[in-house]
């Protein structure tokens, strides 16, 4: 159960590589979503293995929490320890060597070992036990490693689809995120319960992200933004980016205010080289996201709005975080009771 008032709003189950800028845009827009109370973020998990990535998706969490954030009730970032680390983008490192006029970090990593990560299959499976029934979904913006190796587990199929609403996936610049693990992208599509939405890279080409909103609407003057800092750092400004990801995030927030068309039903599968296809259906689960051209600025400026919003103040005891603790105390997992705070073992099969 989730404690407070009423039904709160939609749990976001956030998973991506986080390998370019766009994933952190992502990570902002969804605080922005929480902001305007379109969601709440339950659990961030990468699909790698990059510890010194995991430093920088934690720290804009902290950011986005603010000084009054009450951190030892935030589930730790979920990263596998297994598998290709890939390349650690230098924007999410050289922001950690910066300094302030007194000679102190702009920015202070606080992930310096695997301990201070989650088990993503254990963050998953709890702080799914710990949401109202379907008040949830997924945005997956990576390699679907994390989502396979849950599905496995015993009684994760029913857990979700009590939980999950739905589940949308940007598949990435040529579908890098089917083919970083093929495998993976296999059991997703073949063996989620629930509806599957999907965001082709055609959409993040259609929609870039304005560049020269980082220096209008991001910070203030002599104001330090983890985002606009790693924006900067990416390559020369000014340049656009596409919204692979934050399409993905932007739709599954509000599916209902009309930013996209939607594909009739149909069933994706997926080739042993990566490519998909599509079967229509009636009985399908699956759907495409369609690019409408009339809808462009809408998108652009929620993109800009959502992802610049200041930190929103929120009460300071986070009412999910306490059902997924009280649920890993019910698992018998006594030792990962602060709902992360010290790396859990996996479930079991």
């Amino acid at each position: 159960m989730q404690f407070g008032r009423g039904k709160p709003s939609a749990g976001v189950f956030y998973d991506s590589a986080f390998t370019t800028i766009d994933d952190i845009l992502t990570e902002a827009l969804i605080y922005g979503l929480q902001g305007k109370n379109d969601c709440r973020v339950a659990v961030i998990t990468c699909s790698r293995p990059d510890l010194a990535t995991i430093g920088y998706v934690e720290m804009v969490e902290r950011y986005y929490h603010g000084p009054a954030g009450n951190f030892s009730q935030l589930p730790a970032i979920g990263m596998p320890t297994s598998g290709a680390k890939g390349e650690t983008p230098k924007a999410f490192v050289i922001p950690f060597t910066l300094k302030k006029l007194d000679g102190t970090p702009v920015y202070k990593n606080e992930v310096s070992s695997v301990i201070e990560t989650g088990d993503p299959n254990t963050l998953i499976r709890n702080y799914l036990e710990a949401q109202n029934d379907q008040n949830a979904f997924f945005v997956v913006a990576g390699p679907a490693t994390n989502i396979a190796s849950a599905l496995e587990f015993r009684g994760m199929k029913d857990l979700i689809a009590a939980k999950i609403k739905y589940l949308v996936m940007a598949t990435g610049p040529g579908e890098v995120n089917i083919k970083g693990d093929v495998a993976a992208a296999k059991k997703l599509f073949a063996g989620w319960p629930t509806p599957i939405f999907v965001s082709g890279p055609e959409i993040g080409d259609a929609l870039p992200f304005p560049g020269a909103s980082i220096e209008k609407e991001f910070a203030a003057p002599n104001t330090d933004h983890p985002v606009a800092d790693a924006y900067r750092l990416w390559k020369p400004m000014p340049y656009d980016t596409p919204s692979y990801s934050m399409s993905a995030a932007l739709y599954a927030a509000r599916p209902k205010e009309g930013y996209f068309k939607l594909s009739d039903p149909g069933t994706i599968t997926v080739g042993d080289n990566g490519k998909t296809s599509f079967a229509p259906s009636a009985q399908g689960k699956h759907q495409l996201l369609i690019a409408d051209p009339a809808q462009k600025e809408k998108i652009i400026a929620a993109y800009v709005e959502l992802a610049s919003a200041k930190p929103a103040v929120r009460q300071r005891f986070r009412p999910d975080a306490a059902a997924a603790a009280d649920g890993q105390k019910k698992a018998g997992d006594p030792a990962a009771a602060a709902a992360g705070e010290k790396r859990p073992g996996p479930p079991k099969p």
